[in-house]
């Protein structure tokens, strides 16, 4: 079972209960049309214009060490959605809890995936050209290939040479995946050429 601390699963769980929890693997029209998708465009020198609506992440290694949430990291998803991301937590569902650990979160969506070309099939049926994918394992390679911008993690899990190699951004820590995401300023710094 994934551990939360109390106040990250308060975090988790502290959102208004609607009607209709969110469907694991797919998107609900309804959902769509709550969140009212604000796309973030920045221009990044010498790298072209960056379209971001949609964050795919990585579920263990990347959000989680030895499957415990990374302290603060809840923060930062509740932050990044407060921008108009759309959030999308993938994983293979190896503890078999990650509906669990959502479903009172309806702005986050669990997607059970098992390979690496079920993660890419996702982010091509939300939109590859809109979506910025993090990771840090050779199952996150394929996703990484299609996505727009894909940010690769180096943590206590450590990440896998094709991952890091198919990043178009390399960290060492999840907190700063996130914190580029919500300051374009590092984003374009990073990128430009």
């Amino acid at each position: 079972m994934i551990k939360t601390s109390a106040m990250e699963h308060r975090k988790l769980t502290n959102y208004s209960w609607w009607s209709t929890r969110p469907v694991i693997g797919g998107i609900r029209q309804q959902e769509k049309e709550r969140l009212r998708i604000r796309v973030k465009t920045i221009d990044v020198p010498g790298w072209g214009s960056v379209k971001l609506e949609n964050l795919v992440l990585d579920l263990n290694g990347t959000l989680t060490e030895s499957g415990d949430f990374i302290p603060g990291v809840v923060d930062y998803l509740e932050k990044l959605k407060a921008q108009g991301f759309r959030i999308y937590i993938l994983s293979a569902d190896t503890r078999g809890v990650l509906q669990q650990t959502f479903e009172l979160s309806p702005d986050i969506e669990a997607v059970v995936t098992e390979t690496a070309e079920d993660k890419k099939r996702f982010v091509e049926s939300i939109g590859a050209e809109t979506t910025v994918c993090v990771g840090n394992g050779n199952i996150d390679v394929e996703m990484f290939k299609v996505a727009k911008l894909s940010i690769c993690t180096v943590q206590a899990e450590g990440a896998t040479t094709k991952a890091m190699l198919h990043g178009d951004i390399v960290v060492a820590h999840i907190k700063h995946a996130l914190e580029i995401l919500l300051d374009p300023d590092k984003l374009i710094a990073t990128l430009r050429y």
